[in-house]
């Protein structure tokens, strides 16, 4: 199954977005958006949207499967355009979510082109969202919530892999017993994002060889202490890929702003509605995780909050441990993803006015 290909604006750049598209738009009643994160471009999900956009051996329908990334992150794009193409400085979060946005809209594009302008229901519209993708995105959903004039695409579900971030400001029921991270995961986190942030800075105001030679230092003092947040069933996959280093070196860009938002105090602008939904009813949250890392990286409070929802029923919201599997356990274990992702699909969604305007008992 080949991929329809569509370019879309990116600030600084009219065709430098990418998103590549798989399955069938006129049978598909689902449409699935992807977006992923460090250091990923469109290809480690690709295996995984063919499963989606094919129909399942259980006789589920293919859905309308849509993948981007962030700007500069598809290899091929950035080594053959670099700085013409994708500014030197990256993207700050607000501008990668508008991307986000975009590429939503082109896959919507596509997707009622089929239609030859006769008038089809609304399909349902699922985001999954990984690594970094999981900020932007959530940034994505919650502002087509609560923004009105933000986008006309408003998702039904979502689904995060691997990275869960914390409640919505709102939320009258957070769990007061529980910290979002423990001591040993914020030393961590700290370990390997400043490292990652240094090298970018220093890429981007001295020179790439500095920072590459710096990255290369602060990540074998990270090593030599047992800082690093993955296990080898990581590792071997991104030695694997045999990434260009100074295109790694690029793709670090997204930690370099989210130091930049903590050092000046500036996250709650920056990061601005990265968090969960408010009404987990209205938008029920999948959070699929693997096992085998050195840390976790979900929020601890909203863990608790979706194995709630889950326990007393309160809406579709779910978690999954993936067993065997690591950060990218969706290229580790696809057939559990894939089976996970579509009995999600298949949960109800509820679409009374009540849930819609926000039922106070489903409420967070």
């Amino acid at each position: 199954m080949e991929p329809t290909i569509v370019r879309y604006p990116i600030p600084g750049n009219e065709a430098g977005g990418l998103l590549h598209i798989y399955g069938d738009p006129k049978a598909a009643k689902n449409v699935v958006f992807y977006c992923g994160g460090w250091p990923d471009g469109v290809e480690p999900f690709t295996p995984l949207a063919r499963r989606l956009a094919a129909p399942s051996a259980e006789g589920s329908d293919g859905c309308f499967v849509g993948i981007t990334c962030w700007p500069g992150f598809d290899e091929a794009s950035y080594l053959q355009s670099k700085f013409r193409g994708f500014r030197r400085r990256g993207f700050t979060f607000d501008e990668v979510t508008r991307c986000i946005r975009e590429a939503a809209k082109q896959l919507f594009a596509e997707y009622y082109k089929a239609s030859d302008g006769e008038e089809r229901a609304k399909p349902q519209f699922t985001v999954i969202f990984h690594d970094f993708g999981v900020v932007t995105g959530l940034m994505f959903v919650n502002r087509s919530l609560e923004e009105e004039c933000f986008t006309e695409h408003v998702p039904d579900r979502i689904v995060l892999l691997d990275i869960l971030l914390g409640p919505h400001p709102k939320c009258r029921d957070k769990p007061r017993d529980i910290a979002s991270y423990t001591p040993r995961e914020k030393l961590v986190y700290l370990a390997y994002r400043g490292t990652n942030a240094a090298s970018f800075t220093l890429m981007r105001y001295v020179s790439e060889s500095v920072g590459l030679f710096v990255f290369g230092m602060l990540w074998s003092v990270v090593s030599l202490l047992g800082l690093g947040p993955l296990r080898p069933i990581d590792g071997m996959l991104l030695k694997q890929r045999r990434m260009n280093p100074f295109h790694m070196l690029y793709t670090f860009y997204p930690y370099h702003y989210l130091f930049r938002a903590m050092l000046g105090n500036t996250s709650r602008i920056d990061l601005a509605h990265a968090h969960l939904p408010l009404d987990l009813v209205r938008t029920p949250v999948l959070f699929l995780y693997g096992t085998e890392k050195n840390v976790m990286f979900h929020d601890h409070r909203s863990f608790a909050i979706l194995e709630r929802e889950e326990r007393e029923n309160k809406s579709n919201c779910r978690i999954v441990k993936v067993e065997g599997a690591g950060h990218w356990m969706y290229c580790q274990r696809p057939e559990v993803c894939e089976r996970e992702i579509r009995d999600f699909l298949r949960s109800g969604i509820n679409t009374d006015d009540e849930s819609r305007s926000g039922n106070p008992q489903s409420k967070l």
